[in-house]
């Protein structure tokens, strides 16, 4: 069919001797671009194209012309260029919002990062020179958002805790700490007080992405302050017993 079509159409448009057809396959969609010149130095003809020869080149019905080129009857030569150019790059809209991290970390300053409540063991009350537990309990922060116009996706995972015993003393580590009979985290108190408060204090690396694309980490880590709990240390007085 290809052959029957190609031929009808040379033959309409041009002498056989003046005329000739330059292919360049390109996997694009199943359309043939053929050009041909005598005194218009280009015509083109689109012909859908088959499992089917066009001369000795065997063409698959994936791929497609994509060259151009001008036939001088006259003086033998060829100039090609793509008949189907790139799609041009669209110009920057000068008045469309710019998203930059900075807009990203305050969006996540507004809507804040869990504070997580300090757990301490043995409870309300604790003695001197003991080792006190301390531990927290890490909450999940996934939020999507809209922003400029933007779909973003957030993610905060805790890097630090940092631990105010409430004596003027802190720790910092990489674990949220865990309850007896566990000892991850813990302190001495060496005086006595009426009431301490004690709290622990979470670092986030926030990750984003924008509009789907690939996750990208803020720059900038965000501190979570936890509540305080009220806790006694009393000093524990030696009572002798008959044994």
């Amino acid at each position: 069919m290809i052959a029957a079509t190609v031929a009808a159409f040379l033959a309409a448009s041009v002498e056989p001797s003046s005329a000739e057809v330059r292919v360049k396959p390109v996997q694009k969609d199943a359309s043939l671009i053929l050009t041909v010149g005598k005194h218009s130095p280009y015509e083109r003809k689109l012909v859908p194209i088959t499992k089917e020869t066009h001369g000795a080149r065997l063409i698959p019905p994936d791929l497609f012309v994509s060259d151009v080129c001008m036939v001088d009857p006259v003086i033998p030569r060829y100039g090609c260029r793509d008949a189907v150019p790139a799609d041009p790059k669209p110009e920057p809209d000068p008045d469309a919002p710019e998203l930059t991290q900075g807009d990203i970390l305050r969006a996540v300053r507004q809507i804040g990062l869990p504070r997580l409540q300090v757990r301490v063991q043995p409870g309300r009350q604790t003695l001197v020179n003991i080792e006190t537990i301390f531990y927290t309990n890490p909450q999940e922060f996934r939020r999507s958002i809209s922003l400029l116009g933007f779909d973003i996706d957030l993610l905060a995972d805790p890097l630090t805790y940092r631990w105010d015993h409430g004596d003027g003393s802190s720790a910092a580590t990489t674990r949220p700490g865990r309850p007896y009979p566990a000892m991850d985290v813990t302190h001495r108190y060496r005086n006595t007080a009426n009431k301490v408060n004690p709290r622990v204090d979470v670092t986030y690396q926030v990750r984003f992405r924008v509009d789907g694309g690939p996750w990208q980490t803020l720059g900038q880590t965000l501190e979570a302050t936890g509540p305080t709990t009220i806790l006694e240390v009393k000093e524990a007085a030696p009572v002798l017993t008959t044994p």
